[in-house]
This record gives C-alpha cells, structure tokens and sequence, in this order.
C-alpha cells in the first residue's frame, strides 16, 4: 500500500512552464491525481473506489480539453515540436488512459489497480511536465531528437505483443507507445547491438519488471522459488536477449548481426532517457508486470 505525507504530489513552481493558462490547467491535473494519491490514507475501501471513478472520469475529459488547448497554443507560436508534443498527447489520451481504465474496471476496482492508476498517471504528469511542456518556452530542450514513424511503431506494438505472448506465455497490452523512462517497479535490464551490413547500428534495451523475469524462469526450471543467482543470471540474459533478437530482427532485418550485449542497472536504464529519447520506445503490461522496449538506429558514418 502506497504510504506518504498529505502534501504529497502538489504542484510547486518547478513545474511552471511561464504562460498562465496552461500552468493552471496544470495545477488542476496535479490536483486531480494528488487527490487519488492521498485518497489511500484512508483505508475505507470504497471511498477509495467513489474517489477513483469519478477522478477517471474527470481526469480523461479534462486532459482531452487541456491537450487541445495547449497544442492550440503551440500552434500559435509556431512551436517547432508540435508534431511530436501532439503525438505524446494522443498516446496518453487514446492508449495510456484506456488501458488503465480497462485495468481497474476488469480487476473491480481492487487497491492493487487503483494504487497502479494513481502512480501511472503521477509519474506520467510530472514527467511530461518538466520535460515535454517546458521545452515549449525553452526551459529544457526536446529529448526527443526524432519523429517515430506511425506505420513502424504500429508494427512494433504487434511483433512485441507475439513475442511477449510467446516468450512469456502471457497476453500483453500496449499502454504506451512513447514510453519516457517514468518509473517501474523492480526491473531486470539488458541491452543488446545489432549491425547489418551497411554499418548501421540498432540498440535495442529491455527491461523487464523481475515477476514477468520469475515468470518465466519458474517456468523453464519448473519450479516456484525465485532468486536472482549467478546460476540464473545467464538464464535471464538469454531469455531477454532472444527477446530483443526477435523483435529486432522481425522490426528490421533477418541479416542483422548481434554485436555486443551487456546487463544495465535500472539507474544506467533511467538515466538513458536523459541524453535523448530513442527511436522507438514502448511500454507494454501484462499480468505479471510491465516490459519496456527501447530501439535506437546509428546509422554508418560515411568517410
């Protein structure tokens, strides 16, 4: 259960991009989520449960009618990011908020699916706060250094849903196509390059929350207990690396070469995020945890 301060998650002048209108609107979707969040100081359950219904349903009309005002002004300025800033917008909107809504709906509400709500869309906010909508004023610069092809991320979300199914032996859900280095829980991370003939490098990392990791390995050596050991690291490496082979090679090219592959710390997978974001990144749940996958393309350098 999630426990904190009753000031938690309340907006501070960090997060102020400089134009009023959209700084209050702000406010607003802070005190939106801030409200879920300390909802769970109390354990009535079904206040919890009154309190997330209607927060949902606010929250998804409101950031509907934020997301067209902000981008109305982006257009205003003529800033140089909005195709993208409006990408990021209609995944939250059309992918993130759905697929948590399906969650708490078919799990009934459960403090499990609420606490998962709550945080999903805290640490969604705030990233895109500071990183995406201060880049509008230049308080920060775009991480994101280009636009990801719809037709390609698209393809990406069905290879990674077949293999996750297959790997895993779980069913996955896309909750979100630009995934932005936001927080998971306990992850196993792997990073593996691929080089094709031309020169052209693709990273492809992975991290795995580690009970989709005991998912599988349980499956493999039959058994229920879980650590992770020297005996099973290797194992681990192997599963995560067939992931990414599979993926990349069924995104890009049967002809691609792995070159190189390395185990991450969660805080060297984080810390990625901010030297740029990557080509593709995308976030997938199932049962058992959450499982991000990130693709960068290098191309050769020509002498």
């Amino acid at each position: 259960m999630i426990i904190m301060e009753q000031n938690i998650f309340e907006w501070s002048n960090d997060y102020s991009i400089g134009v009023k209108s959209i700084d209050d609107a702000h406010k607003q979707l802070f005190s939106i989520v801030g409200r879920i969040i300390r909802n769970f100081m109390d354990n009535n359950f079904e206040k919890n449960k009154i309190t997330c219904v209607e927060a949902l349903k606010y929250l998804k009309s409101y950031a509907i009618k934020h997301f067209a005002e902000e981008e109305a002004y982006q257009l205003s300025i003529g800033y140089h990011g909005y195709k993208m800033h409006k990408k990021v917008h209609d995944n939250m909107r059309d992918v993130v908020i759905p697929a948590l809504e399906r969650e708490v709906t078919s799990q009934g509400y459960s403090m499990e699916s609420m606490e998962h709500f709550a945080g999903a869309c805290a640490g969604w906010l705030a990233a895109h706060v500071l990183i995406e909508d201060q880049a509008i004023t230049g308080k920060v610069q775009s991480r994101w250094k280009q636009i990801p092809d719809d037709s390609g991320t698209d393809r990406l979300e069905e290879i990674g849903k077949t293999v996750i199914n297959g790997l895993f032996q779980v069913p996955a859900t896309l909750v979100s196509k630009n995934y932005q280095g936001y927080e998971l829980g306990k992850l196993f991370c792997y990073r593996d390059e691929f080089t094709d003939k031309f020169g052209t490098v693709y990273t492809v990392t992975t991290a795995v929350e580690e009970p989709m990791v005991e998912k599988a390995v349980s499956k493999i050596m039959n058994k229920k207990a879980f650590e992770l050991s020297e005996v099973m690291q290797p194992m681990i490496a192997e599963i995560v690396k067939s992931f990414d082979s599979t993926v990349i090679k069924a995104f890009e090219s049967e002809a691609l070469e792995n070159t190189n592959s390395v185990f991450l710390k969660s805080k060297d997978f984080y810390e990625s995020f901010e030297a740029g974001y990557s080509d593709y990144s995308m976030l997938w749940r199932t049962m058992y945890g959450y499982i991000a996958l990130c693709i960068r393309r290098k191309s050769a350098i020509a002498i």
